[in-house]
C-alpha cells in the first residue's frame, strides 16, 4: 500500500487506503468461554491427522519463511489456541468507534500478542489491555462490550457473506467491493499489481464496501484514510 500511495500514477492524485476487517473463524466450533483452550501444536496434529501429516502442510504453506520476509523472527507453535470471537468483537467495536487506523493498530498488536508471544485471544484482561493501549478506548466502556453480545448477529451476517463468496480460508482480499484475490499470503508484487489496476480503472477509487452494512460499520467510517506505517512492539511481560 505503502508504495502505491507514494508512486501515483496520477501526479497529485495519490491513493488512500481503507481497510475492513471481516472476522473469520479458523475453528468456529470452539468453546466460547474463556476456560476453553488447547495449544495450537494440538490443534493442527488434530486437524492434519497426526505428525506426519501436519509436517507435509507446514513445507507446503512455508509459514516460517514467508514470515522472515516481512521481518517476523519467530512464529510460536504452542501459543494458546481458543476462540476468537471476542478478538473479533473488539475489532469490530473500535472500528466504529475509532476508525480504521485504530482498528489496525489493535488488529496488529493482537496478532503480535498471539502469534509472536504465544497469548490467547479470548482472554479478556489481555484484550481490554491491548484496546487501551493501542485504540485509547476506556477500559471499563470495553469491559462492558466484551461482557455483552453486541456485534454477535453482525459477525454472524458477515459469516453468510463470507461462505456466499466462496471464501474458505484466510488471509482473503476483497478489493474495492467486487475482486476477491486468491486466499493466503501474496506477494508483495502480486498485491501492487491488484492495487494498481484499481487505480488505473478509476480516479473515483472504490468507496463501496461489501460487508460494512452487514457487520454496521458506516460508510463515513471506511472514507477516512488508512494512516500507513510500521508496527514496532517493545517486548511484553508473560507470566509462565
Amino acid at each position: 500500500m505503502q508504495e502505491v500511495r507514494e508512486r501515483p500514477m496520477r501526479s497529485g492524485k495519490p491513493v488512500q487506503f481503507s481497510v475492513l476487517r471481516v472476522p473469520f473463524f479458523l475453528e468456529p466450533d470452539y468453546d466460547t468461554s474463556e476456560d476453553f483452550q488447547e495449544t495450537n501444536r494440538e490443534r493442527l496434529l488434530r486437524k492434519w491427522s497426526g505428525a506426519a501429516g501436519f509436517a507435509a502442510q507446514k513445507r507446503r504453506h512455508g509459514l516460517k519463511e514467508r514470515g522472515r520476509e516481512v521481518g517476523i523472527e519467530h512464529f510460536d507453535l504452542d501459543r494458546v489456541a481458543s476462540s476468537t470471537l471476542a478478538s473479533h468483537r473488539l475489532v469490530q467495536w473500535v472500528t466504529k468507534r475509532k476508525g480504521v487506523t485504530a482498528a489496525e493498530a489493535l488488529y496488529s498488536a493482537l496478532n503480535h500478542r498471539h502469534f509472536e508471544l504465544g497469548q490467547k485471544l479470548n482472554d479478556r484482561r489481555m484484550l481490554v489491555q491491548v484496546a487501551q493501549e493501542t485504540a485509547g478506548v476506556d477500559p471499563a466502556a470495553a469491559e462492558a462490550f466484551l461482557a455483552s453480545e453486541e456485534g454477535v448477529a453482525e459477525i454472524n451476517e458477515a459469516q453468510q457473506m463470507l461462505r456466499s463468496l466462496g471464501v474458505s480460508g484466510i488471509p482473503t482480499l476483497v478489493l474495492g467491493a467486487k475482486a476477491v484475490l486468491p486466499s493466503g499470503a501474496l506477494s508483495s508484487e502480486y498485491l501492487v499489481q491488484a492495487f494498481r489496476q484499481l487505480e488505473e480503472a478509476s480516479e473515483e477509487g472504490a468507496p463501496d464496501s461489501v460487508f460494512a452494512e452487514a457487520l454496521g460499520v458506516p460508510l463515513e467510517v471506511l472514507a477516512e484514510p488508512l494512516a500507513l506505517g510500521e508496527q514496532r512492539y517493545e517486548p511484553v511481560a508473560v507470566a509462565g
